[in-house]
């Protein structure tokens, strides 16, 4: 087990990406967040963005453990300005005090800052660092450039 970890939640896949990049660039483990609901296809997306801006609970299938790290990134989507409910499940189910908490959201709108100040909200101490990418592209050379450089921050540089 690594000291760091990226912990991610993805519908589409945008995030997964950016997760599996900052994955290798730190040389952390890389877990998925998933629940039983099925959010794939149009009527997946129409019923995310309902359950986001509700509130309403996910019910997670993966389980987790922040026992033993020392750094905790999570990766989302902005989903009705907010976090998806799987993250926010995901942080009602773990115990992220003593750690150095990070997140970043992907977003093709807008909502990435409200988003991970959401989060900041829920985890005890706040968020450490925190990045919005709005519109991320595999392979866009800026976009690595920008993930290094972040990186940074997340282990503390």
């Amino acid at each position: 087990m690594k000291d760091t970890v990226v912990v991610y939640y993805s519908r589409t896949g945008k995030t997964r990406w950016v997760a599996e990049q900052l994955a290798s660039i730190l040389d952390a483990d890389l877990e998925e967040i998933r629940e039983r609901k099925d959010r794939s296809g149009f009527l997946g997306y129409l019923g995310a963005g309902k359950d986001a801006v509700l509130k309403r609970e996910a019910d997670l299938v993966s389980r987790h453990s922040v026992e033993g790290r020392k750094t905790v990134v999570i990766g989302m989507p902005v989903w009705g300005w907010g976090p998806p409910p799987a993250v926010r499940a995901y942080l009602q189910k773990v115990d992220l005090s003593g750690k150095r908490a990070c997140a970043f959201a992907t977003f093709d709108g807008s909502g990435g800052d409200r988003t991970l100040s959401a989060v900041g909200k829920l985890i005890p101490g706040g968020l450490a660092a925190a990045l919005g990418l709005r519109k991320p592209q595999p392979g866009d050379p800026q976009l690595a450039a920008r993930l290094r450089e972040w990186a940074k921050q997340v282990i503390g540089g």
